[in-house]
C-alpha cells in the first residue's frame, strides 16, 4: 500500500524508441497512400464506435483520467474494447500496421511510458469491467477494467473476497501481472498467486487459457512477468469467505519513529505466527497540512480480531490520529485513496529485516523534507517513505500455489520492501523531486550494501522507470520469461510493437 492522504483528513519520460513515426505513409501498388499507424485501419475494420480520436471531448477526458498527471502521452487514438473478441480483432488489425501500441488497464502506474504512447494506439481496457462469481467453483472472474474498490463491492454481494489492491483506485491488470501485495499475503501469498486461470489474447489474436493444466508455463510467467506475453482479458481468482476486518491508519509524531521501526522488524519476524495480520509504517511529509514529518502506520487483522495480539507493542505507541475500526475490505480500500492528478515519482528497493535500515531511511527522509521545503512551495509537494514486511512466508505461500517468476524463494531471510514516493505539481518540480529521490535511493542502497543488508530484488509495481525489476528476479527466471515470451509471441509483437511497460527484451544478460 501507499499512503497518505487519509480521505477524512518536468517528468523524466521513458526513453521510448519507435521504429516509425506517428503516421507512416507508404505508396501502395495502385499508387495511393495510406496511414499505417493503426487508427484509420481500426476505423475501417468497424471499430469507429469504440475509437477515440485526438481532439475529441471523450479522448481528452480519457487522457485526463490517468491517476498520475505525468503519464498521459497523447496517442493518435484510443481504442476501448468491450469484449475479449474485440480485443482479439483489434490485435489482428494492429499486427498488420506499423505504429507503436500501448496497453492500459486501470492506468494507475506512475511512470510515463507504462500505459500510454505518443503518436500511436493505446488499447484501453477500461470498458471491460465485468466481475462475476461462480458458487460452484468458488472462483471470481474479473475483467481488467474495474478498480479494486469496485471488485470488493461486487464480491461482497456474494460474501466472498480475493487478495487485491489496498487502494481502491488501483487497477486490476498491472497489479496482478506485477505481483500484487495485499493485506492477505501472509495467508495466500501475493495476489497473482490466487489467479487460477488467465484468459489471454496472444499476438496472433488467438484466445487461450493459462492455468496449472493448460499452458502452465504461460500461467506461471504471467505471475510477475507483466505484459510480455499477451493481453489478459480475464482473471479467474480463488476466493475466500468475506469477513469484516479490523484495521485502519494511526499516525504518530516523528519522535516515535525509532520505536515504530523496531515494531516493524519484530512484526516481520513474527508474521509466520500471525499470517492473518498486516502492517505498514510510513514516514510521511505533507507541508500543506503539517509542518512536521509524521509516522503513519497501518494495522490490519483480516480475521477481524480487535486489538490483535500481533499489534500489542504497536498499539502502545502514542498517536495523534487513530482511524482503526471494524470495516469491510471495500471500506478499507476506499477510505485511503491517494489523491490523483499529481506528478508522481517512486523508487523501491528491498532490504534485510533490520532496524538500522529503517532508522537510516527515516533520517534521510528528515533531511529530504528540509531540502524540498527550500526548493518547492509547501503546498505543491508531499513525500512518503514506507516499509512493508516481506517475510519468507510470502514465498512459501507462492510455492504452495504453483509458483511465480519473482524468485523470492531465493531470499532465505525475512526482508522489507522499501518505497519512497514524491508528488508534485509541475514538470520542473518533478525534475527536482526525481533527482532528490534518485539520490536518496542510491544513498540508502549504498548504506545497506556496506552493512550486508541489501537484497537484490525489486517489486515491479513500485519502481521507477530507471530501475530494472525483471532482472532482479534472477537469471533462471529471466531466461524462463524469455522462453515463454518467444513461444507465445514468436513475432515479438509485445516486445517491439507494444512499447509500454517492462520488456524482457530490454533486460541485459
Amino acid at each position: 500500500m501507499y499512503l497518505y492522504n487519509h480521505r477524512p483528513a518536468g517528468a523524466l519520460l521513458s526513453p521510448l524508441t519507435f521504429c516509425l513515426a506517428a503516421s507512416v505513409w507508404v505508396t501502395a501498388a495502385a499508387g495511393t497512400t495510406q496511414s499505417f499507424n493503426g487508427c484509420n485501419e481500426l476505423a475501417d475494420a468497424g471499430f469507429q464506435e469504440i475509437l477515440l480520436r485526438s481532439g475529441s471531448n471523450a479522448y481528452t477526458a480519457r487522457e485526463q483520467s490517468y491517476w498520475a498527471a505525468n503519464v498521459a502521452l497523447r496517442p493518435s487514438c484510443i481504442v476501448q474494447p468491450r469484449t475479449t473478441e474485440e480485443v482479439s480483432r483489434i490485435v489482428k488489425v494492429l499486427a498488420k500496421c506499423s505504429g507503436p501500441v500501448a496497453l492500459r488497464s486501470g492506468g494507475h502506474t506512475q511512470w510515463a511510458g507504462a500505459n500510454d504512447v505518443p503518436n500511436g494506439v493505446t488499447i484501453d481496457l477500461g470498458r471491460m469491467t465485468k466481475v462475476t462469481y461462480d458458487a460452484r467453483t468458488k472462483l471470481a472472474s474479473i475483467q481488467p477494467g474495474p478498480r479494486w474498490g469496485d471488485v470488493y463491492g461486487d464480491l461482497l454481494k456474494h460474501r466472498v473476497c480475493v487478495p487485491g489492491g489496498r487502494d481502491g483506485n488501483v487497477g486490476i491488470g498491472g497489479f496482478l501481472t506485477g505481483g500484487g501485495n495485499s493485506y492477505y499475503a501472509g495467508l495466500h501469498g501475493l495476489a497473482c498467486d490466487s489467479v487460477a486461470n488467465f484468459e489471454v489474447v496472444l499476438a496472433n489474436g488467438n484466445v487461450v487459457n493459462a492455468n496449472a493444466f493448460t499452458n502452465a508455463d504461460l500461467w506461471k510467467a504471467l505471475k510477475g512477468g507483466s505484459g510480455n506475453f499477451g493481453i489478459v482479458t480475464r482473471f479467474d481468482m480463488y476466493t475466500f469467505p468475506a469477513k469484516d476486518i479490523w484495521g485502519g491508519i494511526r499516525a504518530s509524531l516523528r519522535s516515535e519513529g525509532d520505536k515504530l521501526a523496531q515494531t516493524m522488524v519484530d512484526f516481520t519476524n513474527d508474521n509466520e505466527k500471525n499470517p492473518e495480520d498486516a502492517y505498514i509504517i510510513n514516514y510521511a511529509f505533507n507541508p500543506s497540512s503539517s509542518p512536521d514529518v509524521l509516522v503513519a502506520h497501518v494495522v490490519v487483522d483480516t480475521n477481524g480480531v480487535v486489538n490483535a495480539s500481533a499489534f500489542e507493542e504497536i498499539l502502545k505507541v502514542p498517536v495523534v490520529m487513530n482511524d482503526v475500526k471494524m470495516r469491510t475490505m471495500e471500506n478499507m480500500a476506499e477510505s485511503y485513496l491517494l489523491p490523483g492528478n499529481q506528478r508522481q515519482t517512486w523508487f523501491s528497493l528491498t532490504f534485510e529485516n533490520d532496524v538500522r535500515i529503517i532508522k537510516k531511511a527515516g533520517e534521510l527522509h528528515d533531511k529530504l523534507a528540509v531540502e524540498l521545503k527550500s526548493l518547492i512551495p509547501a503546498g505543491s509537494f508531499s513525500t512518503q517513505c514506507l516499509f512493508q514486511p516481506l517475510p519468507t512466508l510470502f514465498a512459501e505461500r507462492s510455492v504452495q500455489r504453483g509458483g511465480n517468476v519473482f524468485g523470492l524463494d531465493r531470499v532465505k531471510k525475512n526482508a522489507l520492501v522499501w518505497l519512497i514516493t514524491g508528488a508534485t505539481e509541475t514538470p520542473a518540480q518533478q525534475k527536482i523531486m526525481h533527482d532528490k529521490l534518485s539520490a536518496f535511493s542510491n544513498t540508502l542502497e549504498a548504506y545497506a550494501d556496506s552493512r550486508g543488508l541489501d537484497v537484490q530484488w525489486q517489486y515491479l509495481n513500485y519502481v521507477d522507470e530507471t530501475q530494472n525489476p525483471l532482472k532482479s528476479y534472477g537469471k533462471s527466471n529471466v531466461d524462463f520469461i524469455r522462453r515463454v515470451a518467444a513461444k507465445y509471441d514468436p513475432t515479438g509483437f509485445f516486445q517491439k510493437r507494444v512499447v509500454s511497460g517492462w520488456k524482457i527484451s530490454k533486460v541485459g544478460a
